[in-house]
C-alpha cells in the first residue's frame, strides 16, 4: 500500500478545500447536533465513493457533493451493513461477558481481566468485519456480498496482513487527528482521516482485483 499517496492525494484536487469543508461540516452536525442517523449516511456514502473511485483509477478520487441521492443510498446501505455486524458481533460479546460475570468460579480480578480481553477482541473483530463488508459492497455494489463467507476466508488466507495494517494505521491516524482537532475541529480533521482510510482500502481493492472479481462471481 502507498501510504504517502493516501495522505497527500487530497491536496492535488483543485476543489479539495470545498469538498473537505462540506464533509467536515456535515460530520460536525452529526457529532454536535445529534443528526448522525441522517446526515451520517452522506458521510459514509462519500467514504464509499472515494474507495470506489480509487479502485477504478479515477484521476481525482474525491467525489463531488452534487449527487446527494447516490451518496445517501450508498451510506444507508453501508450503515445497514455496519449495524448488522455490530448486532451480531456485539451480541456474541455481550453473551460472553454475561457468562464471565455469572461464573462464580472466577475471582473479581479474573473477571475484569477477561472482560477487558473480550472487549478488545470484539473491537478488533468488529473493525475487521465492518471494513470487510464496506469494501465488498463498494466493489460489487451488491448488499449481499458484504456478508460473503467465502470472501472472508479468501481475505484471511491471502490478504489479512495488509488489511489489518490499514485498520491499525487508520485507527492511529484518526486518534491523532481527533486530539489535533481539540474536539471542536475534530469532525473536520477526522473526516479527512476517513478519506485517507478510504484511499488505502481503495488501493487494497485495486491490488486484489482478481480475487474481488472471483468473490463477486461466486
Amino acid at each position: 500500500m502507498n501510504y504517502s499517496e493516501a495522505l497527500y492525494f487530497t491536496f492535488r484536487d483543485q476543489n479539495w478545500v470545498k469538498k473537505i469543508a462540506i464533509g467536515g461540516a456535515i460530520a460536525f452536525l452529526c457529532w454536535y447536533a445529534a443528526l448522525v442517523f441522517f446526515l451520517g449516511f452522506f458521510v459514509l456514502g462519500y467514504y464509499l465513493g472515494v474507495l470506489r473511485n480509487v479502485r477504478q483509477g479515477v484521476d481525482n478520487p474525491l467525489p463531488e457533493w452534487n449527487e446527494l441521492g447516490k451518496l445517501f443510498v450508498d451510506g444507508l446501505l453501508g450503515g445497514m451493513i455496519c449495524l448488522a455486524y455490530f448486532l451480531i458481533i456485539g451480541g456474541v460479546c455481550a453473551l460472553a461477558i454475561v457468562g464471565v460475570v455469572n461464573d462464580e468460579s472466577l475471582q473479581d480480578f479474573e473477571k475484569v481481566s477477561l472482560i477487558i480481553v473480550i472487549s478488545v477482541l470484539t473491537l478488533v473483530t468488529l473493525a475487521f468485519f465492518v471494513n470487510y463488508g464496506l469494501l465488498q459492497f463498494s466493489i460489487t455494489e451488491n448488499f449481499g456480498a458484504a456478508f460473503s463467507i467465502s470472501g472472508v476466508f479468501n481475505l484471511l488466507r491471502h490478504h489479512f496482513g495488509n488489511f489489518l495494517a490499514i485498520i491499525i494505521f487508520s485507527l492511529i491516524l484518526n486518534g491523532m487527528l481527533f486530539l489535533a482537532g481539540l474536539g471542536i475541529l475534530s469532525p473536520f480533521t477526522n473526516f479527512w482521516g476517513m478519506i485517507v482510510q478510504a484511499h488505502l482500502f481503495g488501493q487494497f481493492a485495486k491490488s486484489t482485483q482478481p480475487a474481488a472479481n472471483a468473490i463477486q462471481s461466486a
